[in-house]
């Protein structure tokens, strides 16, 4: 569709913006802040853009409509119809934008917005925002205190919570669907993609509303960005929605004097390095006389352009009630892949044959660099992480870390921290011309690992009273980790038990973590009131050393 099409400078800044939105995530400089003006200039630009070219679209819309109402009248009120709403949502972001740049600058709302030559609101440019690091007024206004359950109303109007902007782009995309009228059903589900709003996991692993993901603690420059690219889709969305409908009244007069491939894209913005994604299909097909599509059966399979044919076996593409042909290959192999296929459509004069490549690059799935644990390593423990570059195989991605050892093992990564305070992990990805370009580093605490609590019939350093019988059945001394989040064992090694016997002190020690016969016989001959020591333990930590943990003294009753 025309909307989908893109300029070299669009593409720069789609990949400009989601390099942007990841360093964010990873907490890096404050610099990064005014990178994204340039990344919302481009936005407003693309905007613009957008807007002139839809307009274009519209005359020509309703010089058609002028020439022959009966043809065109249906389609042309739809058209009418999509232009209001998605003026609307783009008018109610605008009006958001200013009202968050007017509270954070503390200049009035005329200030910020205006009319410019033609008529449409302008929002004052990102650059002349000084305090584009705050992000208190922006989770105040659009989210409120929760992320997980967002606004809906604000009292200087409820056209500011981001659920209600939320609402009015669902209520677009539903409305969109319903004109579509069960045709096109490749352009409702790039509908559905550009406005998907349901719950994802952030950078974290925990699970985040709509609302969060793009709003709550983030600063004002990107709140403003991510505002921006709303408006990009709105627009884009309105640019694929009217072409349709006037080429859908021109398809209705006459069929097939065309047969063009057309490629629709999930996205628009492609960071180098990920995967494009698009389906294939006939513009213009009768419902009655669907094509055949035909793909390689492996990446051996090849063109044949002097007889438009495939040279290699190939399998049949089932072909849906709707015409497309329904595609799946299994994404197994990582890296790369490239598959070879063949549409064939009976025409008015014969058969004709389309050749089209299929593209994409397999990765494992993956975030940026995430601790499975916490934003700690522990020292003397293989500490997990994963470390991984959207759009990139593992095998482009090189991580390196200061003051430890990192290594790969089947899962993952392990990161064993050296004897300083901060371990920072950073990574590059190798592109395609074999060039090496940094995404990002983390920092993360170096930490020892703390000490075990001795523990004994299920009493521990702070309990000072023990029952006979209780003491009598227990069989050794144990060792417990209290709330670390790693799973680690401390076997007790060695103990010694002291009490009172006809008024001398007497100590047995066990070389293991089970009381003696001995000991067993002390804690039997025990009075009541009497003090039960339990000292030099010693437990075993998993790198092999022995060390004191503590002791333990409990009076029987």
């Amino acid at each position: 569709m025309a909307g989908g099409k893109e300029t070299p400078r669009q593409k720069m800044i789609g990949m400009m913006y989601l390099v942007l939105t990841a360093l964010l995530a990873l907490n890096v400089s404050k610099e990064i802040l005014d990178a994204f003006v340039l990344i919302n200039e481009g936005l407003e630009n693309t905007k613009v853009t957008f807007k002139q070219k839809i307009d274009e679209q519209y005359a020509k819309f309703e010089a058609s409509y002028s020439e022959n109402p009966a043809k065109y009248r249906e389609n042309w009120e739809k058209a009418k119809e999509v232009r209001e709403m998605a003026n609307e949502i783009t008018e109610q972001v605008d009006k958001i934008k200013a009202h968050l740049i007017s509270k954070v600058e503390k200049i009035p709302m005329d200030q910020v917005i205006a009319s410019n030559g033609r008529g449409q609101d302008t929002v004052l440019s990102l650059q002349y925002v000084k305090m584009k690091d705050n992000y208190d007024i922006s989770t105040e206004v659009l989210v409120g205190e929760n992320a997980g359950m967002p606004r809906t109303s604000h009292p200087d109007g409820d056209y500011l919570a981001a659920a209600n902007l939320r609402k009015n782009l669902e209520d677009f995309r539903e409305r969109l669907k319903e004109l579509l009228d069960g045709q096109m059903p490749v352009l409702a589900d790039n509908f559905d993609r550009t406005f998907d709003f349901s719950d994802r996991r952030d950078a974290s692993g925990t699970m985040s509303t709509w609302e969060g993901m793009n709003f709550y603690y983030i600063p004002l420059a990107a709140v403003i960005t991510n505002l921006s690219k709303i408006q990009t889709d709105v627009r884009n969305v309105e640019a694929d929605m009217v072409t349709w409908l006037m080429a859908d009244v021109d398809a209705a007069s006459f069929k097939f004097t065309k047969l063009v491939p057309i490629a629709i894209p999930q996205t628009n913005y492609v960071l180098q390095g990920d995967t494009f994604r698009a389906d294939v299909f006939l513009a213009a097909y009768d419902d009655t006389n669907f094509p055949a599509v035909e793909i390689g059966v492996d990446q051996s399979v090849q063109h044949d352009s002097s007889t438009t044919s495939l040279i290699g076996e190939s399998v049949d593409v089932p072909i849906g009630d709707d015409g497309f042909a329904k595609l799946r290959i299994p994404a197994g192999q990582v890296g790369f892949q490239t598959w070879k296929g063949l549409i064939r459509f009976k025409g008015p004069q014969g058969e004709i044959p389309f050749l089209f490549d299929v593209n994409f690059e397999v990765a494992k799935p993956s975030l940026v660099v995430s601790p499975t644990k916490m934003n700690v390593f522990y020292r003397g423990l293989d500490n997990p992480v994963d470390i991984s570059v959207p759009g990139f195989s593992a095998e482009k991605i090189k991580p390196s870390v200061t003051n430890g050892a990192l290594s790969r093992t089947s899962e993952g990564w392990v990161v064993k921290p050296g004897q300083g305070a901060e371990c920072v992990i950073s990574v590059s990805v190798e592109m395609d011309d074999g060039s090496s370009k940094p995404m990002g580093s983390m920092t993360f605490r170096c930490k020892n690992v703390p000490k075990p609590t001795p523990t004994f019939a299920g009493l521990s350093i702070g309990d000072t009273r023990i029952e006979k019988a209780k003491a009598v059945a227990q069989i050794g001394v144990g060792a417990k980790m209290e709330d670390f989040v790693f799973d680690l064992q401390y076997p007790v090694v060695s103990f010694d038990l002291t009490t009172i016997m006809r008024g001398e002190a007497i100590t047995r020690k066990s070389n293991s973590n089970r009381l003696t016969d001995e000991q067993k016989q002390m804690l039997q001959n025990v009075a009541r009131n009497q003090k039960i020591l339990i000292e030099n333990i010693k437990a075993k930590a998993p790198d092999g050393s022995v060390n004191p943990i503590g002791n333990l003294s409990f009076t029987v009753y």
